[in-house]
């Protein structure tokens, strides 16, 4: 009798080690696979409309040239909810300079001009990820809020501010893409189409579309 309860208070013991010895090596892991930090180049395309007819204190068309390199370099961090759910946060520096012309009925020669914009982008959106293999294929679906960081129109060879452009405005995005691992980490290529909710002219209709090509590595914190 004596033995046996020695038995089993050493499986006991036994026991309780490896409940209470689990959830050290567990959650460490399962910490280190949900945060990533996402560092990211992406090269992207201005799909907004070719020209815009203006109809208020004077009449005129401009007709715009998307031919300026266009382009994102910045990080997210992501947050896995879930194996398949993740969330992200990020911030990045965008160029989206473009050419345009100008041109009105009382105009004696039409003007062209070289549109300098950037801004700091913060994006906010959601991913769905499907594993196959070593393969992770992820859609992403979100908003991007864009804060003016520079904006200016050269003409003449004169640059000067341009004063009428909203100092914010939002996009909307959904995006697609597949990472592969890199010894610990993950290597990612995708495409976001990004197109404007808000104006980002005055009293003007415009909003930015871009098609990007993005590209990176996943890191896993």
């Amino acid at each position: 009798m004596k033995y046996n309860l020695i038995i089993i208070m050493f499986l006991v013991n036994v026991l309780c080690f490896g409940q209470n010895s689990e959830p050290e090596t567990k959650p460490e892991k399962d910490r280190l696979s949900k945060i990533r930090l996402t560092p990211f180049f992406s090269y992207d395309f201005n799909l907004s409309k070719d020209n815009y007819n203006h109809n208020y204190n004077f009449n005129g068309t401009t007709y715009f040239t998307y031919e300026k390199v266009n382009y994102r370099i910045g990080f997210d961090i992501d947050y896995f909810l879930k194996k398949n759910i993740s969330i992200s946060i990020g911030v990045n520096y965008s160029n989206k300079d473009y050419e345009s012309m100008y041109t009105c009925e009382s105009c004696f020669s039409p003007s062209f001009d070289y549109v300098k914009l950037r801004f700091i982008d913060v994006p906010l959106y959601g991913s769905y990820h499907v594993i196959f293999n070593n393969f992770n294929i992820f859609g992403q679906l979100g908003v991007v809020n864009h804060f003016a960081l520079d904006h200016e129109i050269r003409f003449n060879n004169q640059e000067v501010t341009l004063e009428y452009i909203n100092e914010y405005y939002l996009s909307g995005k959904i995006g697609l893409g597949v990472s592969y691992p890199l010894n610990k980490h993950r290597l990612f290529i995708a495409s976001d189409y990004i197109t404007g909710v808000s104006n980002i002219f005055e009293k003007e209709d415009y909003k930015i579309k871009t098609l990007g090509i993005r590209m990176g590595i996943q890191f896993l914190l």
